[in-house]
């Protein structure tokens, strides 16, 4: 399979999937990056040369944090196991694991602050249901009037990520 080969799979593999659109848009160019680097077809590119592009050129000369070395396993990931169904030894190619952090929670008197300074009475309340429901942008957007179940406290949240 030639590379421009492998990149109309990709976009096809992807759209039978689902994946979103931000998704897609990235993948492409995460892979469109990966195949250039190399300058081979992807089916002639070793374990140990993924390993290097993963370590040295991405962690070292580009400075990629850990977050965006574990999108690009996992584009190299999809890209093998799904695309070219040439399946990589993934023990080869380890994760990162995610450092758990606690989320930075606002007092009570930021928050006041924060909601006061909204003067608009509908943007004031739509600020307060995405911090207090804990929404992401997209979910909030999605919310219509018949989502809201106010008698038992309770949002209906559409396409949501998790």
């Amino acid at each position: 399979m030639t590379n421009k080969q492998l990149i109309e799979k990709l976009k096809e593999d992807m759209e039978m999937r689902g994946f979103s659109h931000y998704t897609k848009d990235s993948y492409l160019r995460k892979t469109k990056e990966i195949i250039e680097y190399f300058g081979k077809p992807m089916k002639q590119v070793t374990t140990k040369e993924l390993r290097k592009f993963l370590m040295k050129y991405l962690r070292e000369k580009k400075q990629v944090g850990e977050r965006s070395i574990n999108y690009y396993n996992s584009v190299i990931r999809f890209m093998y196991d799904v695309v070219l169904d040439y399946p990589i030894n993934h023990k080869q190619l380890p994760m990162y694991k995610k450092k758990r952090k606690l989320p930075k929670i606002l007092s009570e008197e930021e928050l006041d602050v924060f909601f006061n300074a909204c003067d608009n009475y509908k943007y004031k309340t739509i600020f307060m249901m995405i911090y207090g429901s804990g929404l992401r942008i997209s979910e909030a957007t999605n919310i219509r009037i018949e989502d809201i179940d106010s008698k038992n406290m309770r949002l209906f949240v559409r396409n949501g990520k998790g």
